[in-house]
Parts: structure tokens; C-alpha cells; sequence
């Protein structure tokens, strides 16, 4: 019985040391969440994970729960982020081959393309004024956006365009300022 106390004490305390250990003045990784209210009162939340994937950091993309989601990756991983909370929709592609797939979510959709037994996700919609896109969202103005990403690397009458090595972001206007739509694909 007395073992059986000492050992229990050992592990409480190296469990106690573990959790200490922890503490220090270094960066810690894990998640943060910040809560922002937003028009109509509804509240809005950010969760940065400082253990996601940084391989694509320079490259444009949408990032749900502090995992970052973009065109080219399988389609697969996407779905493992984003949840099962989607209608799908899958038509033959306009070119003959393999299978185009639409994943749509509440205010954002996904576009993948099927051939040979892999999804890839081609196009990343975002239409809906409550999902953050690095600052910028649905009904912001286009000044505004420009502000935050910089010049664009392309610009025409609906909206402008910026590509990175891999990807790109559209973001897209009613012609005048106002975004009706911020759009991440594939370069081609």
C-alpha cells in the first residue's frame, strides 16, 4: 500500500514538473482565439494555430480554424479541415474528362476536379460578408482591400487580381468599389 502512494506521488509530481516545464519566456505553440463583434451583433472568431502547415504560407489561400486551406491541395485534407457540414454536387468536366465537384458550405464553396482518382481542389469561393479572408470580406470596399494586400497584380472593370507562385486571389467588385466576392485558384 505504501508503494502504491509512493508511486502515485511520483507520477502527480512529474506530471506537475511536465506542466511546468512548459512555462518559459520562448513563443509557445497551440491555438488562440480572438472574438470580434461584427454588424448586426453577431460575433466573429479568428483561431490562429501556430502548429499549421507553412508550406504554402506565401501563397494565397483561406484559412479555416487556423488551418490554411488552398487551391492545389487534395481535396481530401480540405474536407478533414473543413468539416462534413456540405452539399455536394459533381458534374462530368467541360473538358471530357474526369469529374468536376463542387463542395458548398455556408458562405464559401469549393471547386475540385476528379481524374484518375484524385481530387484536387481547383477554386475557393468565399461569398458571405461574415468570413474573414486576411482582413478583407464580402461588402468591404475595394480601397479598403487594396490598403491591406497591396497593388494588385492585374486590375479590370469587376475587380482586381493577385497571383503568387502558385495561386491566386480574385477579388471581385459590382463594378464600382464594393467586394461581392474574394475567390482563390489554382495558376494556370
Amino acid at each position: 500500500m505504501k508503494k502504491t502512494k509512493i508511486m502515485t506521488a511520483a507520477v502527480v509530481l512529474c506530471m506537475a514538473a511536465a506542466m511546468f516545464a512548459g512555462c518559459s519566456s520562448e513563443p509557445t505553440s497551440g491555438e488562440s482565439a480572438v472574438a470580434t463583434r461584427i454588424e448586426g451583433g453577431q460575433t466573429q472568431i479568428a483561431i490562429e494555430n501556430s502548429e499549421a502547415d507553412t508550406s504554402m504560407d506565401n501563397e494565397y489561400g483561406f484559412t479555416y480554424n487556423g488551418y490554411k486551406v488552398y487551391p492545389g491541395m487534395q481535396s481530401s485534407e480540405a474536407l478533414a479541415i473543413l468539416g462534413d457540414d456540405y452539399d455536394q454536387r459533381e458534374d462530368a468536366s467541360c473538358a471530357g474528362q474526369g469529374v468536376d465537384v463542387a463542395y458548398m458550405y455556408q458562405g464559401f464553396t469549393l471547386g475540385a476536379y476528379r481524374d484518375n482518382g484524385v481530387e484536387l481542389i481547383e477554386v475557393i469561393q468565399v461569398d458571405d460578408s461574415i468570413i474573414d479572408c486576411g482582413g478583407i470580406h464580402v461588402g468591404d470596399s475595394l480601397k479598403a482591400a487594396k490598403e491591406i494586400l497591396g497593388t494588385p497584380t492585374t486590375e479590370y472593370d469587376f475587380g482586381v487580381a493577385y497571383k503568387g507562385t502558385k495561386t491566386q486571389l480574385e477579388i471581385l467588385t459590382d463594378g464600382v468599389d464594393t467586394i461581392i466576392g474574394i475567390v482563390y485558384r489554382v495558376n494556370k
